[in-house]
């Protein structure tokens, strides 16, 4: 995959096909799928997610209060036990950097099923790092 211009892999039909133009408008890198929905953070630094049963782009709402920063770079994510989790980089004390994780439970609208909603399950920071490390790739590994 790439930023715009993307090509996806069809593990049904063993193919590979170039993106929709719905999909690669609202596409960034360091993406996961929890439940169907594929999620990743936009130009503006907010969660998104791309349902393709709906066809679009939709903000994941009920974060503002939970004090995560908009991701504007250095974020991945990975799917973890069926929720969203969220690592980032952060300027820390005097030469270091600090890793930050966040995990949050998805969920869609009961009304209308067209709005994501998360909720912070926990969200700290897990390690302290020196300057000029970066958060290359989050991968979740079940054991």
């Amino acid at each position: 995959m790439a930023d715009r211009g993307g090509v996806v892999y069809d593990t049904k039909e063993l193919s590979w096909d170039v993106l929709k133009t719905e999909i690669d408008l609202g596409w960034r890198w360091r993406a996961t799928v929890v439940d169907g929905v594929l999620f990743c953070y936009d130009y503006l630094g907010k969660i998104r997610g791309f349902d393709e049963n709906v066809g679009c782009w939709r903000e994941l709402k009920g974060l503002d209060s939970g004090g995560l920063h908009k991701f504007l770079c250095g974020a991945t994510m990975a799917n973890v036990g069926g929720n969203l989790c969220v690592l980032w980089e952060r300027k820390g004390v005097g030469k270091e950097m600090e890793i930050g994780c966040a995990e949050i439970s998805i969920r869609k609208s009961s009304v209308s099923g067209n709005e994501l909603w998360g909720s912070i399950v926990w969200s700290q920071v897990i390690l302290v790092v020196p300057n000029g490390s970066s958060v290359v790739h989050c991968l979740a590994v079940g054991l």
